[in-house]
């Protein structure tokens, strides 16, 4: 295949197919081209199978990609092939190899993060445990660490006394039903190969290539199966950038690198440092921000991009002057022809976006959070997910109790403690233990109706050939009730079975894709619906401003980003004690300055309101590390930026603050946060009275408080 378009590195990591190989990648030196090219390398020039290739990844929209380019690449049909998500991979492996293990079956469930609050709630109920002094995410996230391999610290004494109890209990509740949580997915894979050594024989034999995206974000256990899988051959080839290493709180260990260096250490080391998304300018800031800290393989980033305009650096007095600067400087740019979807706004705290959210909907600029809920969980989606699963696993017990009473059918407590009786009596199914209760009432009545639903729903869509699948949602939504429940419902019910509509579109798409029969292809595609994230999710094409934190803006660029809030405390966070922490931080920092492609903004204020308090804060330290003389500054900085980091005040407005609204006097033309625009009619000392448009008439207002500015 013809490599001519990659540069010198790029085309000595994709030809370097032997051995270990450690190639780290600065932001935007196509790491993706790198990966999809090496993997089409093996496959058209060395003849390597498809099927003996794997590659992994974080996120499903990052597969995907791959996917793509690749198959754009060899038109091979990528299906045949291992390249996905850690949990995906495992998920397709245990679907063929988990065989009576450790007590699950080939047929599992896999359960998200709601479900698995689900299980620990019922589990606490029964405990008579007080789900709100003990919080069940709090316990999802121990149990998480220590499936994870993480080192768990329990503080209150009774939580540790407890902790062990409902760590059984929940994996005892997850066996019985032939669950499986993420965590679980990679933990069993990892099991079963060290357990089952002919196993693990086939499987490095089968995979002679692996390879591994993203690398700096992989945690203990990950890195722990990618050395398992690893053959005598050591084709292992993994991509990353300690500098890009920000997810420490999942887990990730940036220190794995480390450790591939010290297991592998044969291993070719390659450096990526050519950019192509960002301007020199950009680059050079981000650099100087980065070599700041201790622990890391040193890279330079630069690129052929010969523009010179410098990222600005705006300094201002109060939150709502920047926030102003924001909107204005969109407003400026859009005139100009940048489409919405060009801006970002980054910030380090979801609290931030408030004040932006306000003036982006004054101004009437369209915008999106980027982290909202999505589709998949919304609660009406999901009950056609567990309505799915049951019709097609009658056995599936999760799924039978998500929705034996959605809609409202009178099934009571009592009739279920009933039921769960009869299971354990039978050792059965829910679904087939109501053969198994001799009661009588409207509850029970329901219940059998309940289940011949199910039974006639199948029989309709799944066994019979002659309606499309898509008219299965149809058929839910009509025979059980749901429908007419969201009907009755008013506007927000409308939504809501649009929502539902639109899982019709779901499954025409999954049709065309897995070409399979009618109960494999629902399988298929539930299993890949539960392995989805709200990274997923994201509506990239829609032409909006996307306002989002720093973790969710790695692995996006933007022609345009604002890095507002830049104050000590804020960004760099209070919280930032140790040298880890702070590298951690800074890390954090450059992979913001890093989306920006053409042009940069960084902001911040002398004070702002923030958590119901006045904060004044010095300017992040991060400003000093790019450089002034590396920035285009507007704005006078009062406050050293080497002002250490200091507690959050509330005190009245200062002399510097004052400053820039002593200038208002009678006749001026100010901007009000909440009113709007408005006359100064009369000036007191600090005392001004304006005159607003209706329905807001005269108000006496302060001249220095940060929402008034002078236009």
């Amino acid at each position: 295949m013809d490599l001519s378009s990659l540069n010198k590195n790029q085309r000595l990591a994709v030809e370097t197919t032997e051995g270990p190989v450690m190639v780290m990648a600065g932001a935007g030196s196509g790491k993706t081209r790198v990966l999809t090219y090496r993997i089409a390398h093996l496959i058209l020039d060395l003849g390597i199978i498809p099927g003996n290739i794997l590659a992994v990844t974080f996120t499903n929209k990052a597969a995907r990609e791959m996917k793509e380019r690749i198959e754009n690449l060899t038109h091979e049909d990528v299906r045949h092939m291992w390249v996905s998500t850690f949990h995906s991979f495992c998920a397709r492996f245990l679907r063929i190899e988990l065989d009576s293990f450790k007590g699950f079956s080939k047929n599992f469930t896999i359960i998200d993060e709601d479900d698995a609050l689900k299980i620990i709630k019922d589990i606490m109920k029964n405990d008579n445990i007080d789900v709100k002094e003990y919080k069940p995410k709090r316990i999802l996230g121990l149990i998480s660490d220590e499936k994870n391999k993480e080192i768990i610290s329990i503080s209150d004494p009774f939580l540790k006394n407890y902790y062990p109890k409902i760590f059984d209990k929940y994996n005892e509740a997850l066996k019985k039903d032939n669950l499986l949580d993420f965590d679980d997915l990679i933990k069993l894979t990892l099991e079963l190969l060290k357990e089952r050594p002919e196993t693990l024989a086939k499987y490095r034999k089968k995979f002679s290539y692996i390879m591994v995206d993203e690398f700096q974000d992989t945690n203990i256990i990950q890195y722990e199966l990618i050395k398992l899988l690893t053959s005598d051959t050591q084709n292992i080839f993994i991509v990353g950038d300690q500098d890009q290493s920000i997810y420490s709180f999942r887990g990730a260990k940036v220190e794995n690198i480390d450790l591939f260096i010290k297991d592998f250490p044969l291993c070719k080391q390659i450096l990526l440092e050519e950019n192509y998304r960002s301007t020199n300018p950009i680059l050079k800031i981000a650099n100087n921000v980065i070599d700041c800290n201790k622990h890391r393989i040193k890279k330079n980033l630069y690129t052929n991009n010969d523009s010179s305009e410098l990222p600005v650096y705006f300094h201002t007095s109060s939150g709502y002057d920047e926030t102003m600067f924001v909107i204005d400087k969109i407003k400026e740019l859009h005139l100009l022809g940048y489409p919405y979807s060009d801006f970002a706004i980054l910030y380090r705290a979801n609290a931030l976006s408030r004040q932006f959210e306000d003036m982006l909907l004054r101004y009437q600029i369209p915008y999106v959070i980027y982290g909202g809920l999505s589709f998949f969980e919304r609660k009406e989606v999901k009950d056609m997910i567990a309505y799915l699963r049951l019709i097609i696993n009658h056995d599936d017990d999760f799924a039978f109790k998500r929705i034996v009473n959605e809609p409202k059918r009178k099934i009571g407590d009592a009739l279920l403690d009933k039921l769960k009786t009869a299971q354990i009596n039978n050792n059965c199914s829910l679904f087939e233990a109501i053969d198994h209760i001799e009661t009588s009432g409207i509850g029970f009545n329901n219940l059998i109706a309940f289940k011949f639903t199910i039974l006639e729903l199948f029989d309709e869509y799944i066994a019979n050939e002659d309606k499309p699948l898509i008219k299965i949602i149809d058929g839910i939504l009509d025979k059980t009730g749901y429908g007419s429940m969201l009907k009755n419902e008013g506007e927000e019910g409308q939504d809501r079975l649009e929502n539902v509509l639109e899982l019709k579109t779901v499954i025409e798409e999954a049709i065309e894709y897995y070409e399979l029969s009618r109960k494999n292809t629902l399988e298929s595609l539930l299993s890949d619906l539960a392995l989805r994230t709200d990274t997923d999710n994201k509506n990239e094409s829609a032409d909006c401003i996307k306002l989002m934190t720093y973790h969710q803006a790695k692995g996006l660029e933007y022609r345009v980003v604002f890095m507002v809030a830049m104050e000590q405390g804020i960004f760099p966070s209070f919280n930032c004690v140790s040298e880890q922490e702070q590298e951690e931080e800074r890390r954090i920092c450059y992979v913001g300055i890093t989306r920006a492609k053409e042009k940069l903004y960084i902001t911040n204020a002398e004070t702002r309101y923030l958590y119901g308090q006045q904060q004044n804060e010095a300017p992040s330290i991060y400003i000093k590390e790019m450089g002034l003389d590396n920035l285009n500054v507007i704005g006078k900085i009062k406050r050293p930026i080497t002002t250490p980091i200091t507690q959050t005040t509330t005190s009245a407005p200062t002399d510097v603050e004052k400053e820039p609204s002593a200038q208002i006097n009678k006749g001026d033309k100010i901007n009000h946060k909440a009113f709007g625009d408005g006359l100064v009619v009369e000036k007191n000392g600090n005392v001004i009275t304006v005159a607003f448009m209706a329905p807001y008439g005269v108000k006496k207002l302060s001249a220095v408080h940060p929402s008034i500015r002078k236009i």
